[in-house]
């Protein structure tokens, strides 16, 4: 794959910024959706070109994911110096401890359980995520109609919960019990390392929310330079588009090189 030339143009000037940060969602990005969420592996070439950038000076790498923090630190293989930012915002891996929930999300969790074990026994074919601070239905594999009845129960149960954030997904829909939100955590992130701009590559509903809030950054400098790619098809906020985690990688290769010039 060639970067178009627009593409490569935005790679560049944003390659020659005295500090960058450098961050991509990991399902759908790095690695291909799979059925079962645990058998997701990234493709080659992905982490060892972010490893690879987070050892430049001036630049920092993060992995933003809707994963909870330690899976999303078995699947990927991510080591320090990378950041990882999990469960939509909530959980970081610069902060010892993890995430603290209070006694009210703790219950509403246990809730959550028992009606998502109701839920099972109306839609066998689902599965169900556990995540520190929420439960997430995956619908993968099932045929699309009982898919998307599947999907609409579980929307229809968290939002029935004050304190619940609901947030779909490819064949997917999270409840959580504390909620940040990529784009606040990428915006947030950006401004704890003093980024002059921001790159991110996403492909799914949660992740046009950072292309948002990076497009909106209060610093508008950095929002002016934000490099954002959609992978894959669908509308976007964001700036440029790849085809799929195979060019995303050809995408971070090149970037790796023209940081290094």
């Amino acid at each position: 794959m060639s970067l178009s030339p627009d593409l490569a143009a935005a790679v560049a000037d944003f390659a020659a910024l005295d500090r960058v940060l450098v961050a991509t969602d990991f399902d759908g990005v790095l690695a291909p959706l799979v059925l079962d969420p645990m058998d997701s592996r990234p493709v080659d070439g992905g982490m060892p070109a972010l490893t690879s950038l987070a050892q430049l000076p001036g630049t920092t790498v993060a992995l933003v994911s809707g994963r909870a923090l330690e899976p999303l630190r078995q699947l990927s293989g991510a080591q320090e110096p990378l950041v990882l930012v999990g469960s939509h915002g909530a959980e970081d891996s610069r902060h010892a401890g993890g995430l603290a929930l209070d006694e009210h999300q703790r219950g509403l969790l246990a809730t959550l359980d028992d009606e998502l074990a109701a839920l099972r026994e109306q839609h066998p074919g689902i599965r169900v995520e556990t995540k520190p601070a929420a439960r997430v239905v995956h619908t993968r594999g099932l045929a699309e109609p009982e898919a998307q009845a599947a999907l609409a129960s579980a929307r229809g149960l968290g939002q029935r919960h004050t304190g619940v954030e609901v947030t779909p997904g490819k064949g997917v829909a999270e409840l959580a019990v504390a909620h940040v939100g990529k784009g606040v955590a990428l915006v947030d992130l950006a401004g704890e390392v003093g980024a002059d701009a921001v790159f991110y590559a996403g492909d799914d509903l949660t992740d046009e929310h950072g292309f948002a809030a990076l497009a909106d950054d209060p610093d508008a400098a950095r929002a002016a330079r934000a490099l954002t790619v959609r992978v894959g098809d669908g509308e976007t906020r964001a700036r440029f588009r790849v085809a799929d985690e195979d060019a995303v990688v050809e995408l971070l290769k090149a970037l790796l090189a023209a940081r290094r010039a």
